[in-house]
């Protein structure tokens, strides 16, 4: 195991109370709007990819599938793409792309796409979902 890997997962485990039953833990609810620890885990794990981008305050889709073509909900994405892994001690595969203004205008207000498990996404795919994202006014 590399030393930043485990520094990671260190600092993961020490930010967050993911097992914990509390509101405010990865995905409890619902709610569109991050909790403090979903904003922790999401920077962290994108910490190399997202330069000065932070999650606070930000409306995030979640998107999984080969192709990048399932929108899935904040709770099914930290239960199906996240917690399997981090219960295994290792980090999920995990990328985000930040909309542009436009793009964001057009998605419904959202700020980024985060996806896990996706293998292509391609320009035309990032077209459909902002158009699936507008369509759910």
């Amino acid at each position: 195991m590399s030393m930043r890997f485990l520094t990671l997962i260190i600092s993961f485990f020490l930010t967050t109370n993911i097992f914990g039953q509390s509101s405010d833990s990865l995905n409890i609810d619902n709610n569109i709007a991050l909790n403090r620890q979903e904003i922790d885990f999401l920077n962290t794990a994108l910490k190399s990819s997202r330069d000065t981008f932070d999650f606070a305050n930000k409306k995030v889709a979640f998107v999984t599938g080969s192709s990048g073509s399932k929108l899935i909900s904040k709770q099914d994405y930290f239960l199906t793409c996240v917690k399997p892994s981090t219960d295994k001690g290792s980090m999920p595969q995990i990328f985000f792309v930040h909309l542009t203004p436009e793009e964001k205008q057009n998605s419904n207000g959202y700020d980024t796409i985060v996806m896990s498990w996706v293998k292509v996404f391609t320009d035309k795919q990032r077209k459909k979902i902002i158009e699936q994202l507008g369509k759910n006014r």
